[in-house]
């Protein structure tokens, strides 16, 4: 072989390496985590065009997401006053500051023709108000004034506390309300229906108080009915457990209650979704969409920001889980990875960093169409389902940001 022959062969045989060896430095810095599109969020603008020029304020209590793909954030302010984000497919932003009466809501329900519900209070009254694009309110269910209309009643009248909301297939309102028994001390839920006439109809939870050894023991098994259970013949807890409702596209409503979700079937009976069945939970995995077990073994600790979401079978589930001191911090795998911008990329990094050291950590599990729970998302204080996206709220730095990741078919 000639000497340029040979220092050819030696040239093309060291860049080779180099270029291979580059490939592996490449692929050990590739970063771990999941593909999350920024929906909205991480902006400067309190009152931004854009989506992503928005700068989100507030304390997350409920995210909706509409068929028409419309994603509605429902926030609290401080020191008082609520504010109902809209964030359009098509880039588009509206904020809308609900009228300065209602200091704070619990949850927020949409029609199908996009009319807003918020569940609110006046002190220990509880009152459902219809709410405007311009954000003026219109009550819809009570006066104002502590109490309990009997079946039949005006939704105008006296009202318990009321968390959860929602709008059925028909478009009628539904809500949870407390029944609170001052004689037997005891707190029950029901589940109500405000008819085409504006009157009141129960359609879950007992009509009255239980036997006193009773109490305890049906509350504790309220997420477990026996299979053929009616709806009416059931104990569900008090308002402060029921916290929010939802129907999915089939007009089954679905509750979150303490430690469990309940479903309401059109035959009018009630079945378990998500509970604690046996002495173990079902573990939190440590990558995204992992099979962990059955739903009826999660065990779920529900967030008190927001509540449940349904869409497509799959129910998802803001909780808290306690970690061990020595794993009190995201798992890389499920890292927000994106195209993002700086303040994006600032408050995603901030928000997995704000969970460092936390023995409670707040995360997004899926129960899914065939009965298994799994873990979507980490470091997350609301979501919502819709046309096969899962959203998510995240917060940093006194900012929230909406993202979206594609369910796995």
């Amino acid at each position: 072989m000639s000497a340029m022959r040979l220092r050819r062969t030696v040239t093309l045989t060291l860049t080779a390496a180099l270029l291979l060896s580059g490939c592996r430095d490449d692929a050990k810095e590739t970063p771990t985590g999941q593909a999350v599109e920024i929906v909205a969020g991480g902006g400067t603008n309190l009152n931004a065009a854009k989506s992503l020029d928005a700068m989100i304020m507030g304390s997350v209590r409920d995210v909706e997401v509409s068929r028409d793909g419309v994603v509605r954030l429902l926030t609290n302010n401080s020191p008082g006053g609520v504010t109902i984000w809209v964030f359009r497919p098509d880039g588009r932003t509206q904020r809308i500051a609900v009228d300065p009466q209602i200091r704070s809501a619990s949850q927020l329900a949409v029609g199908n023709d996009g009319t807003m519900y918020i569940a609110h209070s006046n002190g220990p009254a509880g009152q459902v108000s219809k709410v405007t694009a311009a954000g003026k309110v219109l009550r819809i269910v009570g006066d104002g004034k502590e109490g309990f209309t009997a079946d039949g009643g005006s939704a105008l009248g006296a009202a318990s506390p009321i968390e959860g909301v929602a709008v059925d297939r028909e478009g009628r309102l539904v809500y949870g309300e407390l029944r609170y028994y001052s004689a037997e001390k005891q707190n029950l839920g029901v589940i109500r229906r405000v008819g085409a006439d504006g009157r009141i109809a129960t359609i879950a939870g007992t009509s009255g108080p239980l036997p006193g050894s009773k109490y305890s023991e049906m509350i504790a098994a309220s997420v477990a009915p026996p299979a053929g259970t009616k709806a009416l013949q059931w104990s569900l807890p008090g308002v402060l457990q029921l916290r929010s409702l939802v129907v999915d596209g089939d007009g089954v409503i679905f509750a979150q209650s303490e430690r469990g979700v309940l479903r309401f079937p059109a035959d009018g009976t009630v079945r378990s979704v998500v509970r604690r069945r046996d002495a173990d939970a079902a573990p939190v995995g440590q990558r995204p969409f992992a099979n962990e077990g059955d739903a009826a073994d999660a065990d779920p600790r529900f967030q008190t920001s927001a509540g449940i979401a349904v869409d497509g079978g799959h129910v998802a589930m803001p909780v808290t889980i306690a970690r061990p001191e020595d794993a009190q911090q995201q798992p890389a795998a499920f890292r927000w990875l994106g195209d993002y911008s700086p303040g994006q990329r600032s408050l995603v990094d901030n928000a997995a960093h704000r969970a460092v050291g936390q023995s409670l950590q707040e995360i997004v599990r899926l129960a899914r169409p065939d009965g298994s729970v799994t873990t979507a998302a980490w470091s997350v204080q609301g979501a919502a389902l819709g046309d096969g996206w899962l959203y998510l709220v995240t917060s940093a730095d006194d900012q929230l940001l909406v993202g979206r990741i594609k369910l796995p078919a």
